[in-house]
């Protein structure tokens, strides 16, 4: 099989069915590196998974990835094989965004930032004319509420005392001080060419969209950070004895919670001490456990752990050579 082109899951030029942009650094992809998952139409369901996607990257403006088809199934084999004699080359982004994100500006509608939780195969490439959208419940939103969210947006835009549009010419926008100071024109001069406040509005909003995807981004690594730190400071507990091995995710669920409450719980609780290092050298010398008189002079307890530890070796001090 030839080596997979990768599919277009997001252009933020081009305009989806609903009416909107989908700015392409504003895309979160958390969610999506621990569960690349490949689904079918958006249906839902195990059966309609086709494989997983891999090796996605931004190119462009535009977010792409490669499509790695389950072939032990046959329904996903016979869409791997639509997709290789090229009758499939669209997919559709399947994202969580929350309203406040979508913004009007230069009479276009965007969304600064959004959640992806899969990537769907469809007929029709993703942003001409398929976008799932969903809310923070992983409800889908109706048409109907996405028509009403823009045009609320809309109109809202409309009615924005920083933005008053001069409708006798439509070339010039007069500015507040206040919008002047945000886009860095100068205040001296508040009536400034709309293609200008487009512009700027529009290199804000990417400047501060790609803020927040760096910002995305090192949470995510300082969370992954934070967990390694966490599982080897429990499994060094449970190696020297002080927690048990039942009690593992108990302590690490409290590490996720308070980090320094786990800490100086699992300090506060005594190693267990190795008798069998101390059978061995009880002195901090050479003396070791060879002979009947060597372990008569050990402890209660050390005698009890030897037995334990080492029944064979306990059982050869006391068994009479012919």
């Amino acid at each position: 099989m030839p080596k997979p082109k990768p599919f277009i899951f997001n252009d933020e030029s081009v305009e989806n069915h609903y009416g909107f942009f989908i700015l392409t650094e504003g895309i979160s992809l958390v969610r999506f590196e621990k569960n690349p998952v490949m689904l079918s139409n958006h249906w839902n369901y195990n059966e309609s998974v086709l494989g997983h996607w891999e090796n996605w990257f931004i190119q462009d403006s535009r977010l792409l990835g490669y499509p790695v088809f389950d072939t032990e199934d046959e329904y996903a084999k016979l869409i791997a094989g639509k997709v290789e004699r090229n009758h499939i080359k669209g997919c559709s982004m399947g994202i969580i965004f929350d309203p406040e994100d979508l913004v009007y500006v230069g009479g276009k509608f965007i969304l600064m930032k959004c959640e992806l939780t899969e990537v769907s195969i469809v007929a029709v490439p993703s942003n001409k004319a398929s976008v799932q959208l969903y809310k923070k419940d992983n409800e889908p939103f109706s048409d109907i509420e996405i028509q009403s969210l823009c045009l609320s947006l809309k109109n809202k835009n409309s009615e924005n005392p920083e933005l008053e549009i001069k409708t006798e010419t439509m070339k010039k926008i007069t500015l507040s001080l206040a919008a002047l100071a945000a886009l860095s024109f100068d205040k001296s001069t508040p009536e400034v060419d709309v293609e200008a406040v487009e512009t700027a509005v529009l290199k804000l909003g990417n400047e501060n969209a790609q803020l927040k995807a760096k910002n995305l981004t090192l949470e995510s690594a300082a969370e992954a950070e934070q967990e390694t730190k966490i599982t080897a400071m429990v499994e060094l507990a449970i190696k020297e004895g002080r927690i048990p091995a039942t009690k593992k995710d108990d302590f690490v669920n409290l590490a996720k919670a308070n980090f320094d409450l786990a800490k100086s719980t699992i300090e506060g609780i005594p190693a267990k001490v190795n008798l069998s290092t101390q059978i061995q050298n009880p002195t901090g010398g050479a003396t070791e456990v060879t002979s009947k008189e060597a372990f008569l002079k050990l402890s209660t307890a050390e005698q009890l752990q030897f037995k334990a530890e080492k029944p064979e070796e306990y059982k050869k001090l006391f068994t009479k050579t012919k």
